[in-house]
């Protein structure tokens, strides 16, 4: 008696290639990617690194050609503050922003080649409309972990009253003159 030949089974895989490209096509379409920025700044380095939050801030942009750029929250749309009206237009925004949300943030992006008056002029605005507590933000070239910014042991003003200090990827705190001292000596 002789064993009936067997005969092979064949798998079409088709039908397998077929759905892993229509895997691999829905990540693909679905799957965010951080959009380009609208604005490009180059910004200054420090050697600390610290973590942006992703919601409840407030971002000023002041570009290599010195124009100055607001954005209520990262989502937002991008605005440009006329160059002729930079003291009187950002003082009104930076006190509606305070209005809506006195919580939020604020973050400085300035490009490391923008005009210093500019940023005084920034800086000043924000005194002005008791906006003291902001943070500057930079590279950072020390490739360690990001962490939370340090609290301050100074007593906040105006919309940061009675709230921690917050987190932002920014390296440098920068406090427009509240205490800060002077190069003779005086607060």
């Amino acid at each position: 008696m002789r064993k009936p030949k067997r005969i092979g089974v064949s798998v079409d895989m088709t039908p397998m290639v077929d759905v892993a490209f229509l895997l691999l096509i829905f990540f693909m379409t679905t799957t965010t990617f951080k959009p380009p920025e609208e604005v490009e700044v180059q910004l200054p380095s420090s050697n600390a690194e610290y973590k942006v939050p992703e919601t409840n801030v407030v971002i000023l942009t002041i570009n290599r050609q010195s124009e100055v750029y607001v954005q209520d929250d990262p989502r937002s749309p991008i605005s440009k503050v006329p160059a002729d009206q930079l003291i009187s237009q950002l003082g009104d925004w930076v006190r509606q922003t305070r209005t809506k949300r006195p919580q939020a943030r604020w973050i400085v992006r300035a490009d490391k080649g923008c005009d210093y008056g500019v940023m005084e002029d920034v800086m000043n605005v924000l005194q002005e409309q008791r906006t003291n507590r902001f943070v500057l933000m930079t590279d950072g070239e020390s490739g360690g972990q990001a962490q939370d910014l340090p609290a301050t042991d100074k007593k906040p003003e105006g919309a940061d009253a009675g709230q921690p200090f917050g987190t932002g990827n920014a390296n440098i705190v920068a406090e427009a003159g509240a205490g800060a001292p002077t190069t003779d000596g005086r607060n």
